[in-house]
């Protein structure tokens, strides 16, 4: 059975998948840039999966990025923007996912993709730092004239925000743990998950279709699905 921080970050992957279907709700051909110490492990580029974008996780923290590949969030690690982008050229093309590491300080790295035109779609900010210096960077503001969204990963006060509930479609769709004794059971529930979902809810139907293959450790233990209060009774909750 996974452990809490397992499910805890199945959590933080839920929201961030979350906030990314607010803002596009198919991400396929889209590129996502995490920048920041962190943000390999953040859950970014399992969300970004999920969603069906590519991701290019900036983190200097190599430690960190080469574990995030371990346990599966990464498809690959590399040590500089040219392999990074050689790696996704094709992939953003064709509207596949995939998830790259790049070993590298955020500011230097955006800076040398501001030089060479490559523009992402949406940069999230830091993780587990002070993201300031990165904000600060002046190649932020030419990537945004490039119409580029801009979000941060975390508050003032350096704390990530925390939603208690999604609203997707303007209906109230509310956390909720779905435990399982095995891999089997959590596989029959993903099931019933889906058996009870509308057709065309692509976004929770994505989540629950997918967490498993780009996120490792929700593959026991249990489930974070976001239901509606007449979908948690007919599911037992």
């Amino acid at each position: 059975m996974p452990s809490a921080n397992a499910s805890d970050h199945q959590l933080e992957t839920l929201r961030l998948y979350g906030e990314l279907v607010e803002v596009r709700e198919d991400w396929g051909g889209g590129l996502v840039l995490c920048c920041g110490e962190g943000c390999a492990a953040s859950g970014v580029p399992a969300a970004v999966s999920i969603a069906g974008g590519a991701t290019l996780a900036v983190d200097g923290d190599a430690g960190a990025v080469k574990a995030a590949m371990r346990r599966g969030e990464l498809d690959f690690v590399v040590n500089t923007l040219d392999e990074a982008l050689r790696a996704l050229k094709n992939e953003v093309r064709v509207r596949r996912p995939l998830s790259v590491g790049l070993i590298a300080e955020g500011s230097a790295a955006l800076s040398e993709m501001v030089e060479r035109g490559v523009q992402p779609d949406l940069l999230l900010i830091g993780a587990n730092q002070n993201a300031q210096a990165i904000v600060q960077n002046e190649s932020i503001h030419a990537l945004e004239a490039a119409e580029m969204g801009l979000r941060s990963m975390v508050d003032a006060d350096g704390e990530r925000p925390v939603r208690h509930r999604m609203i997707l479609t303007r209906t109230d769709r509310y956390e909720v743990y779905l435990s399982a004794a095995n891999a089997a059971e959590l596989r029959a529930l993903d099931e019933r998950v889906l058996a009870i979902l509308p057709p065309d809810d692509l976004a929770r139907r994505r989540w629950v279709q997918r967490v498993a293959q780009y996120l490792r450790d929700a593959r026991g233990g249990g489930r974070w699905v976001w239901l509606t209060e007449d979908e948690r009774r007919q599911i037992g909750e």
